[in-house]
């Protein structure tokens, strides 16, 4: 019994550091970054928010197909949406301070990215422990492939912590915030081996309604209006052909 709990405790933590790694990576590389000019910032927005659309449109809705099917999974879109209005209506009466100013915008932002990110990490994270506690090597290899598959959504978070000027205590909040469920989700894959596709389909389409909106109602536009010019449009369009090629990749 004690040997069986070592193993989930192991899996559990791989679900987590694999998750917290990759996000790291993705915020790190924004930090260290220098240029903040808005031609810059508008390109990078732009590209980021194509790269995210093409994670949602290429990956998450895809995958939640194949689990249950287009009736369940635009059900867990539309909730998705909603979730993402109501929570969009609930943060805008929040009191950031006057400080903050025009930051919260950025902030709030970050907190729909790490909401959806953690979300989308709960399926990935039961993938994960499933194959973890049937072939150790297979599991790894799926590991590897979820890192990578985050950096994306850390380089996104990391773009509105650093805008919103965060502190390195809210940044490390916010990677262990989307971390956390990965590693829960592999927990509950090396408890039970399989889960309802249907439960899995939810979870994903949920998570894409909820990021989709983010991205066209947040980032999109304010690429757009941080620089007019033909870069922000080309950065979206770069970015939603590396997405394509990043998802081919890792499957």
């Amino acid at each position: 019994m004690l040997t069986n709990f070592n193993l989930l405790v192991h899996i559990s933590n791989i679900g987590f550091f694999t998750a917290w790694i990759g996000t790291m990576i993705g915020i790190l590389l924004c930090f260290i970054t220098t240029d903040n000019g808005r031609r810059f910032k508008g390109t990078v927005l732009g590209f980021l928010g194509g790269l995210m659309l093409a994670i949602i449109c290429f990956d998450l809705i895809p995958e939640a197909f194949e689990n249950g099917n287009a009736y369940i999974a635009t059900i867990g879109i539309f909730i998705g949406l909603i979730t993402a209005l109501l929570i969009d209506s609930g943060v805008s009466y929040l009191n950031f301070g006057n400080s903050y100013g025009e930051k919260k915008r950025y902030l709030k932002v970050a907190l729909f990215m790490a909401i959806g990110s953690g979300i989308h990490n709960i399926p990935a994270g039961i993938a994960l422990g499933s194959l973890l506690n049937i072939s150790y090597t297979r599991g790894l290899q799926l590991a590897i492939a979820l890192l990578l598959h985050g950096i994306p959504e850390g380089l996104t978070l990391g773009m509105y912590l650093k805008e919103g000027e965060a502190k390195i205590y809210t940044i490390i909040f916010f990677s262990i915030f989307t971390s956390i469920p990965m590693g829960i989700g592999a927990l509950m894959g090396g408890i039970l081996n399989s889960v309802s596709p249907i439960i899995i389909c939810i979870s994903l389409s949920f998570a894409a309604g909820l990021i989709l909106y983010t991205v066209c109602k947040e980032i999109i536009p304010e690429s757009i209006g941080l620089w007019r010019g033909r870069l922000s449009a080309s950065g979206t369009v770069l970015g939603i052909i590396v997405g394509k090629i990043f998802v081919s990749i890792m499957h």
